[in-house]
């Protein structure tokens, strides 16, 4: 853990033991970072909703996610070369709660995230950001509904942005240093519906200074969540916009522009059957960029069967997505999907290797509850490109990976099978353990360093919060 984190945790702790230990009036939360309120034991439950007068209490939490990891051949997907990293991945997080009833709040969290032992490479190191705001945000609610909870709520300042299966938005907390975003943004729940509308920035994260939002990428949106759908249907529908003005991005024809994206969709799923269940999602993405005409595409469709045993489960589930590619790099438009800023963890294979873009992707999963607190994923996936023309992208920052204009390397990109166990002994304490392998297909064979032996991710994580 960082040397720089432990006084502070350690402060923490033993006011945690020092505080008088009366048990605060219960609560329910529904915000992710509302674990903040989630005791960890009954002495962590002595700094939950601390009483500060005037109807204002405070709350102090923490968490800590340690991953040691062993990845080779992801960079260049060759034995042959010194590709072998072994690393510790350490992120601490503190959070501090301020709350004036149900109508006012404040959360401020911290963040120091580092990764020992790595392979120095050149450039800045995406699993490291020193201590910096993580979030911080002010919240008023305002037109109280009938369970006498703020109906619509205000929040401005820097946070984190999740919306339905993360294929746009996500927390993107596998990785080390996460993402949040500087917004503002406004929730309303009219009855039977929530509408979240954002405008704002993506936080672009520097290590070793202040962390600042994007000088040139602009984001904005609204989505729609059904919240009493007939028969157990979960139904969201959205319209989220992406721009970037200062760029000068390269048209097909020689020509250079900003860009303009707008990425409408909506999703569907529910239970059938007593078994079954399914989701489908589909978005359009439409406008400009670098004066050509953008005109992209995503479908994906998952069916599951669910085997009940006791209090056991074994979930089987077969999974299609469809990512559009450019089907013709000269023809003035721009088929290319961009994902915005999706977490790609749980879509397109946990070792990372491929993007949400120009991907044919299937998929077959088995995930089993075979003991109280435990969960076994097994996850594999077949990948080729959607249009042979056109790149394989990387995973997050999609910049290409291998490209042959000809198409004659053809569609293949591979396969890759992740297994991952996970025991949760507490809402705010979880080990996990796996492998994931990723077996590189002919577009590897016969495109970049013609590198396409296996890439691996041998990993033990360790997670707990107060």
């Amino acid at each position: 853990m960082n040397v720089r984190l432990v006084p502070l945790l350690g402060l923490l702790l033993a006011l945690a033991t020092a505080v008088d230990a009366a048990e605060p009036e219960k609560k329910t939360y529904v915000e992710k970072e509302d674990l903040l309120y989630a005791p960890f034991s009954d002495a962590a439950r002595a700094v939950k909703d601390r009483p500060l007068g005037g109807g204002w209490s405070f709350t102090l939490g923490g968490s800590s996610q340690v991953r040691g990891q062993a990845l080779d051949n992801r960079r260049d997907f060759t034995f042959g070369r010194n590709d072998e990293d072994a690393s510790l991945l350490e992120r601490v997080r503190l959070s501090a709660g301020f709350e004036h009833g149900d109508l006012s709040k404040a959360h401020v969290e911290v963040q120091d995230a580092w990764e020992f032992w790595r392979d120095h490479l050149p450039g800045p190191n995406a699993n490291e950001n020193a201590l910096d705001v993580y979030q911080g945000y002010i919240e008023f609610g305002l037109l109280k509904d009938i369970a006498d909870m703020p109906a619509l709520r205000i929040r401005l300042g820097r946070q984190e942005l999740s919306f339905g299966t993360e294929l746009l938005f996500g927390d993107r907390d596998w990785f080390n240093t996460g993402q949040s975003f500087d917004l503002a943004r406004v929730i309303w729940r009219p009855e039977a519906f929530e509408i979240d509308f954002f405008a704002g920035r993506p936080v672009e994260q520097d290590h070793l200074n202040l962390d600042q939002a994007s000088s040139h990428t602009n984001i904005g949106g609204i989505n729609l969540k059904f919240l009493d759908a007939p028969a157990r249907h979960r139904m969201e529908a959205y319209a989220y916009y992406k721009g970037d003005e200062k760029t000068r991005f390269d048209g097909e024809h020689g020509s250079h522009g900003p860009a303009h994206l707008l990425t409408v969709g909506g999703l569907v799923s529910a239970p059938f059957f007593r078994r079954w269940d399914y989701r489908v999602e589909a978005m359009g993405q439409f406008g400009s960029r670098g004066g050509d005409k953008v005109l992209a595409w995503l479908e994906t469709a998952e069916l599951g069967y669910t085997i009940p045993i006791g209090w056991r489960s074994v979930r089987l589930a077969v999974k299609q997505s469809l990512i559009s590619g450019d089907h013709d790099p000269g023809d003035g438009e721009q088929e290319t999907f961009d994902p915005l800023f999706a977490d790609p963890f749980e879509h397109l294979g946990k070792i990372l290797a491929v993007d949400g873009r120009n991907i044919n992707q299937f998929g077959a999963k088995l995930h089993a509850r075979v003991w109280r607190g435990g969960l076994i994923e097994l996850d594999y996936f077949r990948f080729r490109l959607l249009e042979e023309r056109d790149a394989l992208y990387q995973s997050v920052n999609g910049r290409p990976l291998r490209r042959d204009p000809t198409g004659r390397a053809g569609s293949d990109v591979g396969q890759e099978l992740d297994l991952q166990v996970t025991h949760r002994f507490h809402e705010n304490l979880s080990v996990s353990g796996g492998v994931f392998l990723f077996q590189p297909g002919r577009l590897f064979e016969k495109s970049g360093n013609r590198g396409d032996d296996t890439a691996r991710n041998i990993f033990l994580m360790v997670r707990v919060g107060f």
